[in-house]
């Protein structure tokens, strides 16, 4: 798979400055011990990038670190497309997240991929400051095992939406997950902060932007999913509903909110998302 367009090949290197990975990811400095914590402060520094928006390439990460495993998202959204046969498959990427935007897929499939960062996006790289760091506090490797683990089970999921046979079904079940993530409950809905395009969608769920289109005009008259801003969703809790077992439309099934919703707290922490 190659790893870039004609174009962001070209694209200039990017500004180069390091950070104090304890400090920016909650997780990573919990696996620490709190009485080396400091010290630890001090010697797990890596080089970040501030990604502009837009499309950008992955040569532009590499240059003062040697040999980089991973990136991990600091900040924004980074979307990672996949073109085969002239269709784009997309995967959002969010703070937290790994990624190795340089790795090419070892496949026979005519494959194609492309990077664009939106909201400000920025990422860290983990290179062999960090191997050095894990080998002495292990907990930090387990850190790393366990997102990525999650990550799997996330594209999982987002494969089962993909087989969804109606595009509504999809699009709903998309913005649940997404919801798990990015969404804060309301009395009466979940607010998902995300600038997602009709296109972005399409290439989430398997389908062409017309269709997306027509499907979001549907669920917007049932009510059950609005666009509030160019950066917000509305998700009516009852829509959850119509993904329950007993299939599209069904109402009266148990909703995906809690009983007590709380107004401004983060959806994931009260709406569970089926994992099967």
């Amino acid at each position: 798979m190659t790893a870039l367009t004609a174009d962001a090949a070209d694209a200039p290197a990017l500004p180069r400055s390091t950070t104090p990975l304890l400090r920016v990811d909650a997780a990573l400095r919990e696996a620490v011990p709190p009485d080396e914590r400091r010290f630890a402060d001090r010697v797990l520094v890596v080089p970040r990038r501030d990604l502009p928006d837009g499309q950008w390439s992955p040569d532009t990460l590499l240059g003062d670190s040697a040999r980089p495993f991973a990136a991990l998202v600091l900040r924004g959204l980074v979307t990672h497309d996949v073109i085969l046969a002239g269709r784009s498959s997309a995967n959002l990427l969010g703070p937290g997240d790994l990624f190795r935007p340089w790795r090419s897929a070892d496949t026979s499939l005519p494959c194609d991929a492309r990077w664009t960062a939106t909201g400000g996006a920025a990422i860290a790289l983990l290179d062999e400051r960090f191997t050095a760091a894990a080998r002495r506090w292990p907990g930090l490797s387990a850190v790393v095992y366990e997102r990525l683990a999650g990550q799997l089970d996330d594209a999982a999921v987002r494969a089962a939406i993909v087989a969804l046979p109606r595009v509504e079904e999809r699009i709903l079940a998309l913005f649940w997950q997404l919801a798990d993530r990015w969404g804060v409950v309301r009395p009466d809905c979940v607010l998902v902060r995300l600038a997602l395009t009709h296109a972005l969608i399409g290439q989430l769920v398997g389908a062409r932007r017309p269709t997306v289109s027509l499907a979001l005009q549907a669920l917007t008259e049932e009510g059950l999913l609005r666009r509030e801003a160019a950066d917000a969703w509305l998700l009516h809790h009852d829509s959850c509903a119509t993904l329950g077992p007993n299939g599209p439309g069904v109402r009266g099934t148990p909703s995906c909110s809690s009983d007590n919703p709380a107004d401004g707290r983060p959806a994931s922490a009260l709406i569970p998302v089926e994992r099967s």
